[in-house]
């Protein structure tokens, strides 16, 4: 089977689990307010969560293997890439971006206090401040990757990029 192929139907996998996932949290048992008028989790909050960190998983994992693979690939190689894609530039661009969007979320989550929940447990200032700074990071993140997803369905670079005759 190809690698394309394969990549084809993970991503459609992954749609079709997180689609069943997220219809299910919301379908089953979603809006069960107590007697009192205290709101308890959702039934399938630990499905949600579990999902959430086999995806992270997965990612961090398939991250790591396309890393190695890569540098396996291009070892040995010099000059230009056979492909013509500027694959150096782009892994810079993309680790300078991430960084830029961590630092940009940590800059705006500086001098956080403690946050205490209602059953009294303290997360500490600084902890608050760590999962600001990737909560503004994935917002950039997501508002780039739409941009990106935009740009590469109009074909903007792709014609320009063909020769003209």
């Amino acid at each position: 089977m190809k690698l394309e192929k394969l990549s084809n139907y993970a991503l459609i996998g992954c749609i079709v689990v997180g689609v069943i996932c997220f219809g299910l949290f919301f379908l089953v048992d979603y809006n069960n307010m107590e007697f009192d008028g205290v709101h308890k989790s959702p039934l399938l909050t630990d499905l949600i969560l579990v999902l959430m960190y086999m995806l992270f998983v997965l990612t961090a994992g398939l991250t790591i293997w396309s890393l190695v693979r890569g540098v396996k690939i291009n070892s040995g190689n010099t000059g230009p890439s056979p492909t013509g894609i500027p694959s150096n530039k782009i892994t810079i661009c993309t680790w300078g971006g991430v960084i830029l969007c961590l630092v940009i979320g940590l800059v705006c989550g500086l001098g956080e206090d403690a946050f205490t929940t209602v059953s009294g447990k303290t997360t500490s200032g600084g902890m608050v401040t760590v999962v600001d700074m990737f909560l503004v990071a994935i917002y950039i993140l997501a508002v780039v990757t739409v941009a990106a997803v935009i740009v590469s369905m109009s074909g903007y670079l792709t014609k320009s990029a063909t020769p003209k005759e």
